[in-house]
């Protein structure tokens, strides 16, 4: 059977990581820096899309990558409306809906779909985005709030997470679509997701003041809290950036680099190591709510993140969650693998590619018309 090659495209705000992918390895897994300069002139995200082509495919040449040998191109999906995981075709919609941030997210990261679409034509190949950022699985009980018209959103991290639960499904000689798992990916933003036969059911909104504090998120804040930050004079965009980047360890350690963390703790920082504590406490708070989001019914708990190569805080978190399931451990990030895979099986016939609508997936209930 023909081995495919997939050259995988992730923008970040100081960094495009690129990969190349064939068959089952990832072959080339490149970070390249961005520097302020790179992009002066740029008014918008947009246009720095022609500047970061340009130093992927630099990169591609240097490296002796021969892009006529690319089967297809792999990008980040964000910048779009809600819709359910899996495998996209980037056609006209998408690129329109990415290339003007159709989601507000203002971020490079929608450069993802951009670029990816870009080089296709150039390479005459097709383009894919996979397990996109606005993935939104809920069932409709996690949607709701006590107030009427006030819906909570999916707000995780469903790229690293879908892949490791697909490769750990793998592992164990089953299908992700009939397993269920409490998945943690423990970086600067925490999320806890509910994986209930193949989809997120419930998870917390990493970044929107909900779940477990983290390294720069302040984790569960109340609206009582929120009154009481505006009371003492802060603006609510204040309170937001405490609750999105400024929060968390950042707030009561004055770093987000967990190494520091625990270099104060060893040297006798109380404060430090309550805020450690504090956030494995939450760690595992959440992970037994999401256990009860399906009922108990738990085929593994999967770690993965940067956070998970504490050696310290898993022993932690597994003597906290392993009366729910076992625990597996899967340090650091799997986005090359997710995006290049994804696209693997559309190209070997294993999973047929979704088209993107236009429209989010969830739109209100029935009674909301």
């Amino acid at each position: 059977m023909k081995e495919y090659t997939v050259l995988t495209i992730n923008p970040g705000s100081s960094s495009t990581k690129i990969g190349l992918v064939q068959g089952d390895k990832v072959v080339l897994n490149k970070e390249i820096d961005h520097h302020k300069e790179d992009f002066e002139g740029c008014k918008t995200f947009a246009d720095q899309e022609p500047i970061r082509t340009k130093l992927i495919l630099d990169t591609l040449k240097e490296n002796d990558i021969d892009i006529s040998k690319i089967n297809a191109v792999s990008g980040r999906g964000v910048g779009l409306y809600p819709c359910e995981g899996g495998t996209y075709e980037i056609d006209d919609l998408v690129y329109e809906h990415a290339s003007n941030d159709i989601a507000g997210i203002r971020h490079p990261a929608t450069l993802g779909i951009v670029i990816s679409y870009k080089l296709s034509k150039q390479l005459g190949v097709p383009a894919f985005f996979v397990n996109p950022m606005p993935t939104d699985e809920l069932c409709d009980e996690a949607r709701m709030t006590g107030i009427p018209g006030i819906y909570r959103a999916a707000k995780s991290h469903p790229l690293n997470q879908k892949q490791v639960a697909i490769h750990h499904s793998e592992l164990m000689g089953k299908k992700y679509e009939d397993c269920n798992y409490v998945i943690l990916h423990l970086g600067g933003g925490t999320s806890i997701t509910a994986h209930q036969k193949g989809r997120m059911i419930d998870g917390n909104r990493a970044g929107d003041g909900q779940g477990p504090m983290s390294p720069n998120r302040s984790g569960d804040i109340c609206i009582d809290d929120v009154v009481k930050c505006v009371k003492k004079g802060m603006t609510v965009e204040e309170v937001k950036e405490y609750a999105s980047s400024k929060g968390g360890l950042l707030a009561w350690c004055g770093t987000d680099d967990l190494r520091q963390v625990k270099e104060m703790i060893k040297n006798g920082d109380e404060r430090a190591k309550l805020a450690y504590d504090a956030m494995i406490y939450g760690m595992i708070k959440w992970t037994s709510m999401m256990a009860g989001a399906m009922m108990g019914k738990v085929d593994g708990i999967l770690l993965t993140g940067g956070m998970a190569r504490d050696e310290e805080l898993v022993k932690r978190i597994t003597d906290g969650v392993s009366w729910i399931a076992k625990v597996y451990v899967y340090p650091g990030s799997f986005e090359t693998e997710a995006l290049g895979f994804g696209a693997i099986r559309v190209l070997k016939g294993e999973e047929k590619a979704k088209k993107y609508t236009g429209k989010p997936v969830w739109d209100g209930f029935s009674f909301d018309k």
